[in-house]
């Protein structure tokens, strides 16, 4: 990971002006298109700090995920086919306290395939079979939205924004999750990172997950909501996600059957780069 490179991210956004590039051309607007390369490689780096307990006593765990992806695309009825293989997969979960579980590419398994929209609407067709300790992170559930984000399908200009809401589902451990995210982009304005020619787009947006499910024979559930925000670099030439930084923020209530209900936050960054 070119950790450099995503240093670069906030200053690219700074220096990001309105210009000739930041209004996307052609009739069809700024929309998901045929990638002019058929190949692209990225580099996903996910953390996130738990914090969970009750007023008494909270225990901090870490999670942390990093992947590396090499997709291809194709022309599909509805839009965009995405494969993307999984060319390495690590982490750890835990804390020093409690111990960490470590993952690496024995916890993953298959390719992540789905379709793409002009304006980003996912159709998921297979996601990687994922160990039970993996499984718990969710990774692969939202990683379409993030490389694929919502796009306006029009042209658009310094200072537009516009919104889109994406729902997705999973079971895995006994449990049943829902997440609902809305989110606002606004198109910043052209800019230039490692001698590529970007449009600079800033994203905030509402969250809310939701598990309900059995842990070791007992009724559990899970609450979560709040905000995430930051900015992504969008490829107009190449039709493709450059780099992105999301930051989350959510918290809420986890449940358990015959325990006193306790809170839970989730805080932490997100980061891609595509590296071809």
């Amino acid at each position: 990971m070119n950790r450099r490179a995503l240093f670069l991210l906030t200053p690219a956004l700074a220096c990001a002006g309105p210009g000739p590039g930041a209004v996307a051309p052609g009739g069809g607007g700024l929309v998901h298109r045929l990638p002019s390369e058929s190949r692209a490689t990225y580099t996903v780096v996910d953390t996130v700090v738990i914090a969970a307990g009750s007023e008494q006593s909270i225990t901090e765990m870490t999670a942390a995920t990093t992947a590396a992806l090499t997709m291809r695309f194709e022309r599909d009825r509805g839009g965009v086919r995405v494969t993307a293989e999984v060319a390495d997969f690590g982490g750890s979960v835990g804390n020093p306290a409690m111990g960490r579980r470590t993952l690496d590419s024995r916890d993953t398994r298959g390719p992540l395939i789905f379709v793409v929209g002009r304006t980003g609407t996912i159709v998921p067709v297979a996601r990687p079979e994922m160990s039970a300790a993996a499984g718990q992170l969710s990774f692969f559930q939202q990683l379409p939205y993030d490389l694929f984000p919502g796009l306006p399908g029009r042209a658009v200009g310094p200072g537009d924004s516009w919104s889109d809401t994406t729902i997705w589902s999973s079971a895995t451990g006994g449990m049943e999750t829902t997440s609902v995210t809305a989110r606002t982009y606004t198109l910043v304005g052209d800019t230039v990172v490692g001698g590529r020619s970007l449009v600079a787009i800033t994203v905030a947006g509402e969250v809310a997950i939701s598990s309900r499910g059995s842990q070791g024979g007992a009724a559990a559930s899970t609450t979560i909501t709040g905000t995430q925000d930051g900015h992504l670099f969008w490829d107009t030439a190449a039709g493709l996600l450059h780099m992105a930084e999301i930051m989350r923020r959510l918290e809420g209530e986890s449940t358990m059957e015959g325990r006193a209900p306790g809170s839970i936050k989730f805080t932490g960054p997100q980061r891609l780069r595509r590296e071809n």
